[in-house]
């Protein structure tokens, strides 16, 4: 990455600083059809550019063949890209039947479930891997959760969460506004990691921390300060 882009990324965070996604609140309550229909419009589910410096991540973290069931996995994107790049074999949860259509029509089975409802989570199949990217932070109890899926889980659980130390954030505190990490509604996130955060939590839980990776588009930065500058936290994390 030159220089010219980190510059770039730097102006459109300092911008950020005292905006807001929308300018009045049309929804009273989180909808994940909405939000989808914000997050992604028509065409052929594709991995974003974000998705992907994540993905790199996953990638290996997963071995070729595996069984993957993925929370939250929208339309598909993700476990596609890894079938595509690890031959696995998916299974796709979400809650909105909206866009588990869309998943569809890339070939992914899909379960529709709200996860927020943790005895249905019973009902699930053993794989070798869970994921999660970015779906954590929007439960209340994301502990709970964790431990009603941790038996379903072969061999180890993956999930991504915002960073909530990333120096943006620690700005807006300053500057008297909360971190900005929601697109459609205020009340999608529930909670919050820093990376500190984030190595107390699962050693709480009780698990073991097999890998933690801090990630970002900030690359020279992120490499010498990953707390500061990294957007986002990878953890894959296993049963002692």
């Amino acid at each position: 990455m030159n220089l010219k882009k980190i510059l770039y990324i730097i102006k459109q965070d300092i911008l950020s600083l005292a905006k807001y996604p929308i300018s009045q609140l049309d929804n009273y309550s989180v909808s994940y059809d909405y939000y989808w229909s914000k997050k992604r419009q028509t065409g052929e589910p594709v991995l974003s550019a974000w998705q992907k410096m994540r993905m790199a991540y996953v990638l290996e973290m997963i071995e070729p063949g595996s069984s993957v069931l993925d929370f939250g996995c929208g339309d598909g994107a993700v476990l596609k890209y890894l079938t595509d790049k690890k031959n696995i074999k998916g299974i796709g949860v979400d809650v909105s039947e909206d866009i588990l259509a869309r998943a569809r029509t890339l070939g992914i089975e899909t379960i529709k479930m709200d996860i927020t409802k943790l005895n249905e989570l019973e009902n699930l199949p053993a794989v070798d891997y869970i994921t999660g990217f970015e779906i954590i932070e929007h439960l209340s109890n994301p502990e709970e959760f964790i431990n009603k899926i941790k038996n379903k889980a072969r061999k180890a659980m993956i999930f991504s969460v915002p960073n909530s130390g990333y120096y943006i954030h620690r700005l807006r505190f300053l500057l008297g506004r909360f971190p900005l990490q929601w697109i459609s509604h205020p009340g999608e996130h529930l909670r919050f990691w820093t990376v500190k955060d984030m190595k107390w939590w699962v050693k709480a839980l009780g698990f073991q921390l097999d890998q933690l990776v801090i990630y970002g588009d900030l690359i020279l930065l992120k490499d010498i300060f990953p707390k500061l500058f990294g957007r986002g936290i990878i953890v894959k994390i296993s049963e002692k």
